[in-house]
Protein backbone atom coordinates (compact mmCIF):
# COMPACT_ATOMS: atom_id res chain seq x y z
CA UNK A 1 0.00 0.00 0.00
CA UNK A 2 1.11 3.72 -0.58
CA UNK A 3 2.75 5.50 2.15
CA UNK A 4 -0.24 8.03 1.44
CA UNK A 5 -3.06 5.67 1.52
CA UNK A 6 -1.72 3.81 4.46
CA UNK A 7 -1.35 7.30 6.35
CA UNK A 8 -5.08 7.85 5.64
CA UNK A 9 -6.49 4.83 6.35
CA UNK A 10 -4.92 4.82 9.90
CA UNK A 11 -5.74 8.33 10.72
CA UNK A 12 -9.78 7.59 9.62
CA UNK A 13 -9.78 3.97 11.46
CA UNK A 14 -8.55 5.44 14.66
CA UNK A 15 -11.38 7.99 15.35
CA UNK A 16 -14.37 7.15 17.52
CA UNK A 17 -17.10 5.97 16.05
CA UNK A 18 -15.55 5.57 12.39
CA UNK A 19 -18.02 2.57 11.26
CA UNK A 20 -21.02 4.32 12.18
CA UNK A 21 -20.24 7.61 10.42
CA UNK A 22 -18.93 5.37 7.00
CA UNK A 23 -22.50 3.63 7.30
CA UNK A 24 -23.78 7.06 7.65
CA UNK A 25 -21.76 8.56 4.92
CA UNK A 26 -22.55 5.49 2.39
CA UNK A 27 -26.57 5.65 2.86
CA UNK A 28 -26.79 8.93 3.27
CA UNK A 29 -24.31 11.89 2.41
CA UNK A 30 -24.21 11.86 -0.88
CA UNK A 31 -28.10 11.55 -1.28
CA UNK A 32 -28.65 14.41 1.16
CA UNK A 33 -25.99 16.54 -0.37
CA UNK A 34 -28.08 16.45 -3.80
CA UNK A 35 -31.34 17.28 -2.12
CA UNK A 36 -29.05 19.87 0.10
CA UNK A 37 -28.35 21.20 -3.44
CA UNK A 38 -32.18 21.09 -5.17
CA UNK A 39 -34.06 22.29 -2.49
CA UNK A 40 -31.91 24.63 -0.74
CA UNK A 41 -32.21 23.01 3.10
CA UNK A 42 -29.74 25.16 5.00
CA UNK A 43 -26.66 23.80 6.39
CA UNK A 44 -27.86 23.83 10.18
CA UNK A 45 -30.61 21.07 9.13
CA UNK A 46 -28.26 19.19 7.03
CA UNK A 47 -25.87 19.24 9.82
CA UNK A 48 -28.83 17.58 12.14
CA UNK A 49 -29.51 15.15 9.38
CA UNK A 50 -25.94 13.39 9.12
CA UNK A 51 -25.86 13.64 12.55
CA UNK A 52 -29.03 11.72 12.82
CA UNK A 53 -27.77 9.12 10.14
CA UNK A 54 -24.81 8.76 12.45
CA UNK A 55 -26.92 8.15 15.04
CA UNK A 56 -29.09 5.04 14.02
CA UNK A 57 -26.44 4.05 12.27
CA UNK A 58 -24.26 3.49 15.71
CA UNK A 59 -27.63 1.77 16.46
CA UNK A 60 -27.74 -0.48 13.82
CA UNK A 61 -24.32 -1.32 14.06
CA UNK A 62 -25.49 -2.23 18.13
CA UNK A 63 -28.30 -4.44 16.75
CA UNK A 64 -26.61 -6.33 14.78
CA UNK A 65 -24.36 -7.81 16.94
CA UNK A 66 -26.78 -9.63 18.39
CA UNK A 67 -28.85 -12.06 16.23
CA UNK A 68 -32.00 -12.09 17.87
CA UNK A 69 -32.56 -8.37 17.51
CA UNK A 70 -31.01 -8.30 13.90
CA UNK A 71 -34.45 -10.87 13.09
CA UNK A 72 -36.15 -8.71 14.97
CA UNK A 73 -34.66 -5.22 13.06
CA UNK A 74 -36.33 -6.68 9.68
CA UNK A 75 -39.81 -5.15 11.05
CA UNK A 76 -38.27 -1.95 9.55
CA UNK A 77 -39.26 -3.10 5.99
CA UNK A 78 -42.80 -3.17 6.93
CA UNK A 79 -43.30 0.07 5.28
CA UNK A 80 -41.00 0.09 2.06
CA UNK A 81 -42.85 -3.44 0.76
CA UNK A 82 -43.44 -1.03 -2.94
CA UNK A 83 -40.13 0.09 -2.98
CA UNK A 84 -37.95 -1.13 -6.05
CA UNK A 85 -35.35 -3.77 -5.07
CA UNK A 86 -31.68 -2.78 -5.16
CA UNK A 87 -29.56 -2.81 -7.67
CA UNK A 88 -25.71 -2.95 -7.84
CA UNK A 89 -25.15 0.07 -10.02
CA UNK A 90 -22.02 0.49 -11.56
CA UNK A 91 -21.07 3.19 -9.09
CA UNK A 92 -21.32 0.66 -6.46
CA UNK A 93 -19.36 -1.91 -8.16
CA UNK A 94 -16.43 0.41 -8.23
CA UNK A 95 -17.43 1.14 -4.92
CA UNK A 96 -16.93 -2.26 -3.78
CA UNK A 97 -14.11 -2.95 -6.15
CA UNK A 98 -12.17 0.15 -4.10
CA UNK A 99 -12.75 -1.30 -0.89
CA UNK A 100 -11.82 -4.82 -1.98
CA UNK A 101 -8.69 -3.24 -2.89
CA UNK A 102 -7.80 -1.47 0.32
CA UNK A 103 -8.98 -5.08 2.05
CA UNK A 104 -6.18 -6.40 0.00
CA UNK A 105 -3.75 -3.83 0.94
CA UNK A 106 -4.12 -4.26 4.28
CA UNK A 107 -4.46 -8.00 4.34
CA UNK A 108 -8.16 -8.29 5.22
CA UNK A 109 -10.04 -11.42 3.96
CA UNK A 110 -13.97 -9.93 2.79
Amino acid sequence: MNDFIEKLYNKTISRDNVYAKALAHLLFREVIEDAHSKYNIPQEDIKKMCKDAVNRAALFLEIQKDPDLYKAFAIEAFDSAKWDEPQMTKELKERLEFYKEIAEDLKLKI
